[in-house]
C-alpha cells in the first residue's frame, strides 16, 4: 500500500526540528561552472524531509500538494503558489507532506548585485528578500494570484527545458527567464502590499483558514460566505489550486497532526482527538485505519520505540 512506503521512508518526520540533525549543502554540489542559478524539481513522495542549510540562496515554488515548512523558530504551511526565500546558512525542511512538488531555484546572489538592486524600486522586493518581524509567516513567504502563479509555473517549465536540452545559448537564456521569474514575484508582492488584498482569492483564504481552525467544527457554507462565493465555487477554486476537496483537506490535515502527537507526545488519544478535531477517539481510530493501516497505539508504539 502507498501509506505503508511513506511511513517507512519518512521516520525523521516524528523528530522534533529542534532536535533533529541537519546537514551543510556546499556551493560545489549544485553549480559548476560560471552559471549562477540552477533549477532543481522536487516531488515527494515521503513523510518528511531532513532539516539541512546551505552556502547560496533558495527560491522555493510550491507547484501542488502541500506540507509545513520547518525551521528552528517556526513551522509555517505551504500550499501551491506560495513562493519561500531560503536565505543562505539557513536551516530549514518540510514536514506533513502530502505529495509536494516543489521548483527550488538555487542561485548565488552575489551574482546578481546589479539586477537585484533595480528590483528595489519596488516594495515586493522588500516582502522577499528583507526579514520582517511582524509577519506572522517565514520571512520571504507569500502567495501568487492565480494569473501570477500560471506565469511562474509557465517560466518553471521553460527553465526546465533550456537546463535538459543545452542549445547553444541556454545559459543566457537561463538566466534572463530566472530574472523575469523574480520581476514577476516582485511585482506581484508589490501589488499586494499596495491594495492590501493578500490571500483574497477563495482557495487560498480557505486554505489559511482550515490552517489555523482544523481542530474546530468547519461549515462549508459559512465559510464560502466568509470567502464571498458559493459552496461549488469554492470547492471548484480548492479543487484546481490543491487538487482535493476542502473537507478531504482538512481530514489529511487532521490526521497529519494528530500523527505528530502521538508520536512526540504521552496524550491520550482522546485528548489528542479533541485537539484535532476528531469528534471522538472511536472516530480517529477509524480514519487512522484507513490512512495509515494502523491504530493510533500501534502507530505510537512502533514510532517512539524507533525514535528513542
Amino acid at each position: 500500500m502507498v501509506y505503508s512506503n511513506q511511513i517507512n521512508q519518512g521516520v525523521d518526520f516524528m523528530k522534533s526540528p529542534e532536535k533533529s540533525p541537519h546537514y551543510f549543502i556546499p556551493v560545489s554540489r549544485h553549480f559548476r561552472g560560471n552559471m549562477p542559478v540552477t533549477l532543481r524539481l522536487r516531488n515527494y513522495q515521503e513523510l518528511s524531509d531532513q532539516l539541512h542549510s546551505h552556502e547560496f540562496s533558495e527560491l522555493v515554488l510550491v507547484l501542488s500538494g502541500s506540507g509545513l515548512h520547518v525551521t528552528p523558530e517556526r513551522e509555517t504551511p505551504i500550499h501551491p503558489g506560495d513562493v519561500l526565500l531560503i536565505q543562505p546558512r539557513r536551516q530549514h525542511g518540510y514536514q506533513e507532506l502530502r505529495q509536494l512538488h516543489i521548483a527550488n531555484f538555487l542561485f548565488m546572489q552575489q551574482r546578481f548585485t546589479r539586477e537585484l538592486e533595480q528590483l528595489q524600486s519596488m516594495s515586493g522586493y522588500y516582502v522577499l528578500f528583507e526579514k520582517r518581524p511582524a509577519d506572522r509567516r517565514e520571512p520571504g513567504s507569500r502567495t501568487l494570484g492565480d494569473k501570477e502563479f500560471g506565469r511562474a509555473r509557465e517560466l518553471t517549465m521553460r527553465m526546465q527545458q533550456e537546463q535538459r536540452r543545452k542549445i547553444p545559448g541556454w545559459e543566457l537564456q537561463f538566466r534572463l527567464l530566472f530574472l523575469e521569474l523574480l520581476l514577476l514575484i516582485c511585482r506581484s508582492f508589490s501589488q499586494e502590499e499596495n491594495t492590501g488584498e493578500e490571500a483574497s482569492l477563495p482557495a487560498e483564504r480557505t486554505l489559511r483558514y482550515l490552517d489555523e481552525h482544523y481542530a474546530e467544527p468547519v461549515d462549508l457554507h459559512l465559510l464560502a460566505r466568509h470567502c464571498g462565493c458559493s459552496v461549488p465555487t469554492l470547492t471548484r477554486q480548492f479543487r484546481q489550486r490543491t487538487g482535493e476537496s476542502p473537507i478531504g483537506y482538512l481530514n489529511r490535515l487532521r490526521l497529519d497532526k494528530a500523527a505528530r502527537l502521538l508520536s512526540g507526545t504521552t496524550l491520550p488519544v482522546g485528548e489528542i482527538a479533541e485537539q484535532t478535531g476528531f469528534a471522538s477517539s472511536s472516530y480517529l481510530a477509524r480514519c487512522f485505519r484507513t490512512r495509515y493501516q494502523l491504530s493510533p497505539h500501534a502507530w505510537r508504539k512502533k514510532y517512539r520505540t524507533q525514535e528513542s
